[in-house]
């Protein structure tokens, strides 16, 4: 393996949050470790403080740190980790040395490697109040751009030719991730040409994954603030769908027999839709309002092995949380990360991206 010239970054952003951009860091280093580059992975600005000792640090960059063993100290990985404290900082007087704390960190880690993966936390714009905004990192560090980015509709393709022209050369391509089956023959047809056209690469088109969508009830209840009145020795149940119980029993049925791994949201004072919900193969009970159902539910939830979580909150901000939290991809859940890395190696065209990145594997 030869590389050519100082293609030394690679950063992975989009123009959304939550399309899947450590899914494709992890699978990209997974596959570049396999075809023996050495490989390192920055993430300049992460929001996910967590203390190692005496040290804060971003816990997502972490998780990964430790999944592939490195070597660099993780407070190099992620030199900047916001904090409540320091957005306050930075909104009285702007906070100064973050850019040369960055590019000192990424000099470190770039040492002795063949290619570092950059990920940015959220979006294109994620960081923008520190000036560490994509379009300003890709500069700082001389890095090559690759979008991950969910294809829903057209409007992420003007999206994309727009970013085109504000990020230019840098800007190598996009892979499509949680692609529904209804779109893939499109994108290959017509989307991946006219793309390629525009100067964009297209490096792959990742059909959506019902485990990947997944929200284990553990993740849930945490993220929910919820209490667990049973089954907590089912709480690594996989939730494949939610479904909100605010209708009548008949209907609900049919509505929940047809959703597979269904987590069912509803009011606390529904004991008609719970008890419906137990019987019919929920997975899990998601019970709102803070009110706690009765000793007849609890015992046929247990005997049947479904976890019953209370939240506090209405039923209407219970489903909005959850919402929010269908399709990000946990980096705690080794199912979803060997899924995960399967699919990015089985449909990502690495081939193209060693070529694009002046790669020689031969």
């Amino acid at each position: 393996m030869t590389k050519e010239d100082a293609v030394t970054a690679l950063y992975i952003t989009s123009i959304e949050r939550h399309t899947g951009k450590d899914l494709l860091t992890m699978g990209l280093m997974n596959r570049m470790i396999r075809d023996g580059l050495k490989v390192g992975y920055f993430k300049p600005v992460g929001h996910f403080p967590t203390k190692v000792g005496n040290t804060i640090v971003d816990n997502r960059a972490l998780l990964i740190h430790r999944y592939f063993g490195l070597e660099d100290p993780v407070e190099l990985t992620c030199p900047v980790v916001v904090t409540q404290d320091l957005v306050m900082q930075n909104y009285k007087e702007a906070v100064t040395g973050l850019r040369e704390k960055v590019t000192e960190a990424f000099e470190e880690v770039s040492d002795q490697k063949d290619l570092v993966i950059v990920s940015c936390d959220n979006n294109f714009s994620d960081g923008s109040s520190f000036n560490l905004s994509s379009r300003r990192l890709i500069k700082l560090l001389k890095a090559r751009a690759l979008f991950v980015e969910r294809y829903e509709c057209d409007f992420c393709v003007d999206l994309l030719i727009e970013l085109k022209e504000i990020v230019g050369e840098p800007m190598m391509g996009v892979v499509f991730n949680k692609v529904k089956p209804v779109h893939f023959e499109e994108i290959e047809q017509f989307i991946v040409p006219f793309l390629m056209s525009k100067g964009i690469n297209v490096f792959g088109s990742l059909l959506t994954d019902p485990l990947l969508e997944s929200i284990e009830a553990r993740e849930l209840a945490e993220h929910l603030g919820a209490d667990v009145v049973c089954g907590r020795d089912q709480l690594d149940t996989l939730l494949e769908t939610f479904l909100v119980g605010g209708m009548g029993v008949d209907k609900f049925v049919g509505y929940l027999l047809s959703r597979k791994g269904a987590g069912v949201i509803v009011g606390g004072d529904r004991s008609d839709i719970q008890m419906a919900a137990i019987e019919n193969k929920a997975r899990c009970l998601i019970l709102s309002g803070g009110m706690y159902p009765n000793d007849v539910i609890i015992g046929r939830a247990e005997e049947n092995g479904v976890p019953i979580l209370v939240a506090r909150d209405d039923t209407y901000t219970v489903a909005k949380n959850v919402e929010g939290m269908v399709g990000t991809f946990s980096l705690a859940d080794p199912r979803k990360i060997d899924q995960g890395l399967d699919l990015v190696d089985q449909k990502f065209d690495f081939l193209h991206l060693y070529r694009q990145l002046g790669l020689d594997m031969d």
